[in-house]
């Protein structure tokens, strides 16, 4: 029986320790949501998860890519469908002014005017179709067609008007066929990628968060255990000062 040192503190004062860190961890596991908050935790599993998350950031990025170019495509297209609209009116006026034998010459000169500007309409269309600052229709870098503008489209006789037709109606197939590669583009290569990547994503994520992310229901277990060791521990501690007094009694005797 000893005075100087109490063995039995010391190592009860060590378990107490222990016991408050493991709370602690827990506490900051289960607050946090995350296993590893420090390399400390896990140092290979930090490795490993960073390099997911860095891979997680790659697909993100490569995914807004696909739906920036989608939109693009949509613009396009968009713009494509504007420009049938306007083909359509400028062959109603072209069939109008082909009516050989029935129209005036001033009706063939109103035709005439109707046609200009139809044309001029669609060639503006053409021109100042963009996504950002990037054009779309006029065959420069980037562009998603190169739609070449309607001219001299000449409806002042009923030949000159069946010879407009013709060349209307060979636009409107040329459009038509641009369109149809757009939703190709659209569907069998970026909606597909864009398919494969959110399965990539979504298993690279679930992995991630086995590694990183908190167990909580095991995590509150384990902070329970914890607790209760820790209010053992300090009472267990508090008996450990009898020990000194037994001491003590045992001399005054």
């Amino acid at each position: 029986m000893r005075i100087n040192s109490n063995a039995n503190a010391h190592n009860t004062m060590r378990n107490l320790q222990e016991s408050k860190e493991r709370m602690k961890a827990s506490m900051e596991k289960l607050s946090s949501g995350l296993k590893i908050n420090r390399a400390a935790d896990d140092p290979a599993g930090l490795i490993i998860s960073e390099q997911m998350r860095s891979q997680i950031a790659t697909i993100e990025q490569e995914i807004k890519n696909i739906d920036m170019s989608d939109n693009k495509y949509s613009t396009s297209e968009g713009n494509l469908n504007t420009l049938q609209s306007d083909l359509h009116e400028m062959r109603n006026i072209a069939m109008a002014a082909a009516n050989e034998g029935g129209n005036s010459e001033e009706a063939q000169e109103a035709y005439q005017q109707s046609l200009n500007d139809a044309t001029q309409g669609f060639n503006n269309t053409r021109d100042t179709a963009s996504y950002g600052t990037q054009k779309l229709l006029d065959g420069s870098a980037g562009s998603t067609n190169d739609i070449q503008p309607m001219e001299n489209l000449d409806v002042s006789t009923a030949q000159a008007a069946q010879e407009s037709i013709e060349a209307i109606d060979a636009k409107l197939a040329e459009i038509s066929q641009a369109r149809g590669e757009i939703g190709s583009i659209q569907k069998n290569d970026l909606a597909a990628r864009r398919d494969n990547l959110m399965t990539e994503l979504s298993n690279l994520t679930a992995a991630e968060s086995t590694v990183r992310d908190t167990d909580m229901a095991r995590e509150f277990t384990e902070f329970i255990k914890s607790e209760i060791q820790v209010k053992a521990g300090i009472a267990m501690l508090a008996q450990q000062k009898q020990v000194p007094n037994l001491v003590m009694s045992f001399l005054q005797e």
